[in-house]
């Protein structure tokens, strides 16, 4: 064999060295990931405890002289926010409930209930920023990349309210003896349980707590990151929610300096229905993300594949899976792309100029 043939051999040799070795690091790599997202498992008597509470904000809203009930827990108050658009006009509603455990001394919850008006659609689709500002003490950076539609609830002060949202939920709590506190909320009131998050860890550093949402949508931009890490907020925050819902990718974002960004950990579930106007609030609706995880939490791993009724709509049939091991870029991509044509025919409107799509 000549030395150029050799050459020639222990380069071939070498290339595909490398390239087992790239492989077997990408193997490698996928293992580890497969393996932690096997090794995360909720816990699920808390889980599903939050989810009820989460319910039972909703249910505080919408029946007039409701008493909550959460098995295991009193109802020792409520609180409620400014919902308004844009600031021309809004109402005070109710937003959340507080209770104590009647087991475990010193330990409360504090559920925050998500979209049921209006009011509250409109808000959740305003994403410009505006600056969080914690109930004591500061924070660094500064978060204010923070979504103004979810902080102008958890911070606003209108009409005859006594106080915003944020001084009466420390209002309240200021009469308890407070050991550990557990943060919950569903849609909107995920987001807003992201803020109260951050806000106990700057406010009261000393109060264990831990945090479960449901379909939470994003709260802020890189700041806000960034506060919630140095403040130990990202740690403590938990998302649940359904690889097949689009919320928790919302507010999506343009500014390409500064991205709404997902916060602390996720627990995956998949399920989903086929015509896509139900599908859209079917995969979103918290009673069937709820039964999903009655039936999921109990297993290992926490996979349930199966069929059910919407519990919206029972003549409506769901299907739950395992949640897909592919991303979702795709679906995010034409989700802007439409966005972008929305922006484009609003402006258009305002200038009251005939909208073309290119």
């Amino acid at each position: 064999m000549s030395s150029k043939t050799k050459s020639s051999t222990k380069k071939a040799e070498s290339k595909k060295t490398s390239s087992n070795k790239k492989t077997a690091s990408a193997k490698k790599t996928a293992s580890v990931k497969k393996s932690v997202s096997a090794a995360m498992r909720l816990d699920a008597a808390l889980t599903l405890t939050l989810a009820q509470a989460s319910l039972e904000a909703y249910n505080d809203f919408l029946y007039r002289n409701y008493t909550p009930n959460l098995t295991g827990y009193t109802f020792i108050g409520r609180f409620t926010g400014w919902d308004s658009f844009f600031s021309i006009s809004g109402s005070e509603e109710k937003f959340g409930l507080i209770f104590k455990s009647q087991t475990v001394a010193n330990r409360f919850i504090v559920a925050f209930r998500g979209t049921a008006s209006d009011l509250d659609a409109l808000e959740d689709l305003y994403t410009g920023y505006s600056t969080f500002k914690p109930y004591r003490n500061s924070v660094s950076p500064t978060p204010n990349d923070v979504c103004a539609g979810f902080n102008g609830i958890y911070s606003t002060k209108g009409g005859s309210m006594n106080g915003t949202m944020q001084q009466q939920i420390f209002g309240l709590l200021a009469s308890q003896q407070l050991a550990e506190v557990y943060i919950t909320g569903h849609s909107l009131g995920g987001s807003l349980s992201h803020l109260f998050t951050l806000d106990m860890r700057v406010s009261l550093p000393n109060v264990n707590i831990q945090t479960i949402n449901f379909a939470s949508p994003k709260v802020g931009g890189t700041n806000w990151s960034k506060a919630c890490a140095n403040a130990g907020a990202t740690q403590k925050i938990m998302r649940v929610i359904n690889y097949w819902d689009i919320a928790p990718h919302y507010p999506l974002s343009f500014d390409i300096f500064d991205k709404y960004v997902s916060v602390g950990a996720e627990f995956q579930t998949a399920f989903y229905g086929n015509d896509y106007y139900l599908h859209l609030i079917s995969c979103h609706r918290l009673l069937n993300l709820q039964l999903v995880l009655k039936n999921c939490l109990p297993l290992n791993p926490q996979i349930w594949v199966g069929t059910f009724n919407d519990q919206g709509d029972k003549t409506y049939v769901m299907q739950s899976t395992a949640p897909p091991n592919v991303s979702n870029d795709k679906l995010l991509a034409k989700l802007r792309e439409l966005k972008e044509i929305e922006h484009s025919m609003r402006e258009a409107e305002s200038r009251s100029e005939p909208f073309i799509q290119s």
